[in-house]
């Protein structure tokens, strides 16, 4: 196990970027082959606000952050909302027509009941509560091209603070990661706003944090 604290997110990720990029592994895996992972990653941003990566070394596309963050807030699943930022999708629908692991449509819509409106409603309830968790993956043997990365959400109240642990079960630093994060903190600043309390720190996990040899600069 891992772990980096940082106070913003380019930070974090160019420290987990140089220590995946100098290992040697030549792993395969099914989307290619894995030079660098490390297991249990655990990732601690303390000021949720810097969530946008500025790195030299990583262009992030802020148009694509931004429409990906707008899908998951519109609880929207369809293939045609999110491709319009990256045909990349169009390879991972399994029916041509929605998005499996959209996961707007997991919080909001999916199991039966807005997720997010009941974690809120906990928080006021009990701002101690350790049961305000967001679920994503399901237990589920159908098969699919698109399996969640992302396993739960949890908000935990403290000393007037929101702050918010993500667990991942696989997260590609260079993929995945920026997109990631952005999405999840933006999330945590909303439901900080909607509670009116402070902005605490972020957590993200991630069961294999993984960079493919395509990816090595």
């Amino acid at each position: 196990m891992d772990w980096v604290t940082r106070d913003n997110i380019t930070d974090a990720w160019e420290t987990w970027y140089r220590l995946l990029s100098e290992m040697d592994k030549t792993d395969d895996s099914r989307d290619g082959e894995v030079c660098g992972e490390v297991i249990n990653a655990i990732t601690i941003i303390t000021d949720p606000t810097k969530n946008i990566l500025k790195s030299n070394i990583r262009n992030m596309s802020m148009r694509y952050a931004v429409g990906e963050l707008l899908w998951y807030l519109s609880g929207n699943n369809k293939l045609d909302a999110i491709k319009r930022y990256s045909k990349a999708w169009e390879s991972l629908s399994d029916d041509g027509e929605t998005v499996n692991s959209a996961y707007g449509y997991r919080i909001f819509e999916q199991f039966g009941f807005d997720q997010w409106e009941y974690v809120k409603d906990l928080l006021k309830k009990d701002p101690n509560t350790r049961q305000a968790v967001i679920h994503i993956k399901d237990a589920s043997n159908k098969p699919t091209k698109d399996t969640p990365c992302t396993v739960s959400l949890q908000f935990l109240l403290r000393n007037g603070q929101l702050n918010l642990t993500t667990y991942m079960r696989s997260n590609d630093i260079w993929l995945g990661f920026p997109y990631d994060v952005f999405s999840f903190t933006c999330m945590q600043i909303i439901m900080a706003f909607e509670l009116g309390v402070e902005i605490g720190e972020y957590t993200h996990i991630a069961g294999s944090l993984h960079l493919y040899t395509r990816n090595k600069v």
